[in-house]
């Protein structure tokens, strides 16, 4: 009797344990690998197509750059009040080795290309509308942003809408 209770209990335990990691990867709680993406870890390599036609490799085409990526679309009022500010830092650290790189979630590329135009964005905007990216980077929501220092690393995730003040700190943090 107590044995069959014990085996019921791990049994169940299993279970749970199986339902908990299938449901991450159905809603993209773990990285492409299968493990979650965190600050400290390499990010995923994937390449995109840019609003310009170019072919952009994330992250290789960027070693020895500190990199934001800003996962946003085009509903999404926090990201269209984010990118802005974003352009400011683009222009004033872009020389220091910042390099900013939009990634559009699920949009086609005429409406990006207008939202872009709209908000005066001169950093590159990628196109992820299979979201294959996204997916490999954990993104559930937008807006979503990553930073990668020099070395290839993440060192700042954040989820949802960051102020102005807290950009440039971990920007400058990077530098």
């Amino acid at each position: 009797m107590i044995l069959t209770r014990l085996l019921l209990s791990f049994s169940r335990k299993a279970a749970v344990l199986l339902a908990l990691f299938l449901i991450g990867n159905a809603t993209g709680v773990f990285a492409a690998g299968g493990t979650p993406l965190r600050v400290g870890s390499n990010p995923p390599r994937v390449a995109l197509t840019s609003l310009t036609g170019t072919t952009v490799r994330v992250p290789d085409d960027f070693r020895g750059k500190v990199l934001m990526l800003h996962f946003w679309a085009g509903g999404c009022s926090s990201c269209k009040e984010e990118m802005p500010a974003m352009e400011k830092f683009h222009r004033q650290y872009g020389k220091k080795g910042l390099v900013i790189l939009a990634v559009n979630v699920g949009q086609r590329k005429d409406v990006v290309r207008k939202l872009a135009k709209e908000m005066g964005i001169s950093y590159p905007v990628l196109l992820d509308p299979d979201q294959i990216m996204a997916k490999n980077y954990d993104v559930a929501g937008v807006p979503r942003t990553y930073l990668v220092d020099r070395k290839g690393v993440i060192r700042y995730k954040i989820l949802g809408s960051a102020s102005d003040a807290t950009l440039k700190k971990q920007i400058l943090s990077l530098l």
